[in-house]
């Protein structure tokens, strides 16, 4: 590509939008009915980068409790009805910089949500903040077979991005911004690029990114990448 970075792809949880605590809600109240407790803290320390399915079949597994078929289509289908009920009450926001660096990359860059999250969730709170016409490409928990921490996403993001704007896109060429230094540790291992914000997790856990940031505002993701550009909104 004749400069880097060719495309931006954005994670979404705890990096566009402050959902983490809708996510850890839905999950303890889910959990609390299968007589299983969580805490905000281990929350953070153990689920964080795992999709809804994956997240489930680790803490079932840590409680030596069983996840069958049955079992896990009920909890999956009640935390996407308590995630529902949180987003329409509108319990959440952009974080702070998101919407004035999402605008402003826009301008130059093809963007990308690649999430965990369920594509229901993802488009309701990117029309909530305004931001849903930036992303024509979002990779959602559905669209793959293998959820985060796996790369699995983000290579499809890329071949996504790369058919829409008929491009030809390698991960080299591509800037993944993340919080969940599990799924930076593994989209490095196939050759991207990786931002680190440290929204749920210190930067001290972001070592392994390429760069890392305490916000997402323009001017700090700035300091550490001079060369993007990011237009005036």
């Amino acid at each position: 590509m004749p400069s880097w970075p060719a495309a931006i792809f954005f994670d979404f949880d705890g990096v566009i939008v402050n959902s983490e605590p809708l996510h850890f809600g839905a999950f303890r109240q889910v959990l609390a009915r299968e007589q299983i407790h969580i805490d905000e803290e281990e929350y953070y320390r153990e689920l964080i980068g795992f999709d809804d399915r994956g997240a489930f079949k680790h803490i079932f597994a840590k409680h030596q409790r069983e996840l069958d078929p049955k079992t896990s289509l009920r909890v999956l289908t009640q935390k996407k009805e308590a995630m529902q009920s949180l987003i329409e009450k509108r319990q959440y926001a952009a974080l702070p910089g998101v919407e004035e660096l999402v605008r402003g990359l826009w301008r130059h860059y093809p963007l990308a949500i690649c999430s965990g999250a369920l594509r229901d969730e993802i488009e309701l709170m990117l029309e909530g903040i305004n931001l849903r016409d930036c992303f024509p490409v979002i990779v959602a928990a559905e669209d793959v077979s293998v959820g985060k921490p796996s790369p699995e996403g983000y290579l499809l993001t890329t071949r996504l991005v790369a058919e829409h704007r008929s491009l030809r896109l390698m991960p080299k060429d591509c800037l993944v911004i993340e919080d969940a230094p599990t799924v930076i540790r593994a989209v490095k291992a196939e050759g991207f690029k990786t931002l680190g914000v440290a929204t749920s997790y210190p930067l001290s856990a972001l070592t392994e990114a390429d760069y890392a940031v305490s916000s997402l505002r323009a001017a700090e993701v700035l300091k550490h990448i001079p060369q993007l550009k990011v237009g005036v909104i």
